[in-house]
């Protein structure tokens, strides 16, 4: 992607809170995708990375039983997701307006 294409995204992204139509279809294409990487795994490459950089196992997997480590990985995926839904809806958007 380019950098004048992304550009025109974020500038169509930031119209979603002047238009409820567009809020709420943002608001329903950000809840697919939370549950659409609901059962990723992505502990699983953070695991192997923090493992090649030399952390022991007994402390990784001690953070990663910790309340602490769910709570992050939950918010990291919701703010991963709203972002990619907010580039994927003005994507989709801009993809509508260049075939009209």
């Amino acid at each position: 992607m380019h950098i004048q294409q992304f550009n025109n995204l974020k500038k169509i992204a930031t119209q979603f809170s002047n238009d409820y139509q567009l809020s709420s279809e943002l608001y329903d294409r950000h809840v697919e995708l939370i549950e659409a990487v609901a059962g990723c795994e992505m502990e699983e490459s953070f695991k192997r990375a923090i493992l090649r950089a030399g952390v022991r196992y007994e402390v990784l997997e001690a953070a990663f039983e910790s309340d602490d480590f769910e709570e992050l990985m939950s918010s990291f995926k919701r703010e991963l997701t709203g972002v990619i839904a907010r580039l994927d809806l003005a994507d989709q958007i801009d993809s509508k307006r260049n075939a009209a």
